[in-house]
């Protein structure tokens, strides 16, 4: 996919997004392609979390709702292992949770599904 002209001039950044749902988890990996980031994904929170600590990333996306480490967890590993690391969040049906993250600064962005991938693509890119 081509990379979009605004991003292409941009230091890459890299992303990890961590999502159980395999077809969304796949949309979002080809809305960011066409920013020019470095992706790596996870289906459950215990194996985004072994990719966030074998090598830091920029930005994490994750779902909040999933089986065995959930999202909140995993917010708040990534917070406290590398402070400067932006993290958004994606939800359903859990905003309250989600915006208590907010609140105490362990998340930056709230993103309630469904949302519109390119907004939220543009954003976290930039």
């Amino acid at each position: 996919m081509p990379v979009d002209p605004q991003i292409r001039n941009n230091p890459v950044k890299s992303i990890l997004i961590v999502e159980d749902n395999d077809m969304l988890l796949e949309l979002l990996v080809k809305g960011f392609e066409m920013f020019g980031m470095e992706i790596f994904k996870a289906d459950n929170g215990l194996d985004g979390w072994n990719l966030f600590k074998s090598d830091h990333k920029d930005v994490v996306l994750t779902d909040i709702s999933m089986p065995g480490l959930d999202g909140i967890e995993l917010s708040r590993r990534i917070r406290n292992a590398s402070p400067n690391t932006t993290i958004a969040l994606m939800t359903g049906a859990n905003a309250d949770a989600a915006r208590e993250l907010l609140d105490d600064g362990t998340a930056d962005h709230l993103y309630l599904k469904p949302f519109p991938l390119s907004s939220v693509c543009k954003s976290l890119a930039a």
